[in-house]
């Protein structure tokens, strides 16, 4: 239990790995098209910012834009998972199948979600960043660079 009146969980506590817990089993929900699933593991004043589209606040607004995107042809793929202090990083990428698509590759963009969490370990809110290329093939970090 939490006894330094923040209101997130102690890093490294049973507290927080609840709260992993949830933030994987959201993934699970919206991919399998469960929202009351996904709902369970909310708050009632949730936030959702997601590249594109207006904030979301409460949960009847997040559940509405959930349902309206939900779909057996997207998935979730996490690679890493960071928690600390009532914080969840998630990096992954969402794939997704073609309507119709019959034999077409599935394509998918790589995430950054970040969620903070409640001190009972339900989710407060999630941000989401998507990886981009530069404009103009602008040179990454490593070109030219001369390091071995």
């Amino acid at each position: 239990m939490n006894t330094d009146n923040s209101p997130f969980p102690q890093a490294g506590s049973k507290v927080t790995a609840a709260g992993v817990k949830h933030v994987m089993l959201t993934y699970h929900y919206l991919d399998i098209g469960d929202i009351d699933g996904y709902a369970s593991l909310t708050e009632q004043d949730v936030r959702l910012d997601h590249p594109g589209a207006p904030p979301l606040r409460g949960r009847d607004a997040v559940l509405s834009a959930h349902a309206a995107q939900a779909t057996l042809l997207r998935r979730h793929e996490v690679d890493t998972v960071v928690a600390d202090e009532g914080r969840v990083v998630v990096l992954g990428r969402v794939v997704r199948q073609p309507r119709g698509a019959g034999h077409q590759a599935p394509y998918g963009v790589d995430f950054a979600d970040v969620f903070t969490l409640s001190g009972q370990t339900l989710v407060r809110s999630c941000r989401r960043y998507y990886h981009a290329p530069l404009p103009g093939g602008a040179p990454s970090h490593t070109e030219g660079s001369t390091a071995e």
